[in-house]
Order: C-alpha cells, then structure tokens, then sequence
C-alpha cells in the first residue's frame, strides 16, 4: 500500500469522512464534472469509501466517480485475510444500470493477514455499485453489500 499503514489508511478515511468529501452514496452515481476540494461551489462530492466486512474478511474501497463510471483507487483499496481459517478472502462488486445486475470478482486474498490490492479503472456507466467481502470460493459466505 505505498507505505500507507492500516491506521494511517483508516484516520485519512475518518478525516475524509469529517470534511464531508465522501458524502455522495456510492450507490447513487451522479454527474461529478467539478471537483468539490478546488470548487467548493459545486455541491458535488465525487468521492466514496466503503469498508465491508465480516469474520475473517475485511476491504477498504476507496475511489471517486467519474460522471457514471466509479474508479476505484488501488494505492488506498485492499481485501484482506483476517483469519486462519483456510479459506481465502474476496471483494465483490455488483453494479446496477437499470433493471440489468452484474456482479464481478475484484480481489483475493489468501492466509491469514495477507492483503491484496483493488483496483477498478474501467467500470461501465453504471446508476449504482455496491461491494461485499466473502471468505471462501463460494458466494454463500459473505457480507451484505455496502453502499
């Protein structure tokens, strides 16, 4: 992660979060043609972090809509491995363009502690997207989505 440590990762979230940059719902894509840092003007917040998580997996999702197009940032998203359990950690993430669902294997992770990178740089034009932690090859073990 580029020297970024867990708990730096996870202050520079709560700090994101408290400056109000993270504001817009990932799961609600909307037009982000300004930056709101450079122009606070723009009631745009273009920014999303998740975090799902459950026993045994856990990500950090972080990213930033471009018009319906979510990227997500793999310098400051990761899945990660938290039990010694013999199964793999994933990230899912499901996107939503009308009635039509499409859900997409992202990243693994596998023994315990180990992190592997997210990263998303040419998602579809999408009206939503959530994403979800799973331990083990199936998807019947997993988090509910975030959003």
């Amino acid at each position: 992660m580029g020297g970024l440590t867990v708990k730096k990762l996870s202050a520079a979230i709560a700090a994101a979060l408290a400056l109000g940059l993270c504001v817009t719902p990932a799961a609600h894509a909307r037009k982000c043609t300004g930056d709101p840092v450079y122009d606070p003007g723009s009631n745009d917040a273009c920014n999303f972090a998740l975090a799902p998580a459950m026993p045994g997996a856990e990500a950090k999702v972080w990213g930033r809509w471009f018009d319906r197009q979510p990227f997500i940032d793999r310098e400051y998203s990761y899945v990660k491995d938290t039990a010694d359990d013999g199964l793999d950690a994933f990230v899912w993430v499901r996107f939503v363009n009308g009635s039509d669902t499409q859900d997409k294997l992202l990243a693994r992770a596998s023994g315990p502690g180990a992190t592997a990178e997210i990263s998303l740089i040419f998602a579809p034009l999408v009206d939503a997207f959530y994403t979800r932690v799973c331990v083990g090859e199936s998807t019947t073990n997993c988090s509910a989505w975030s959003r």
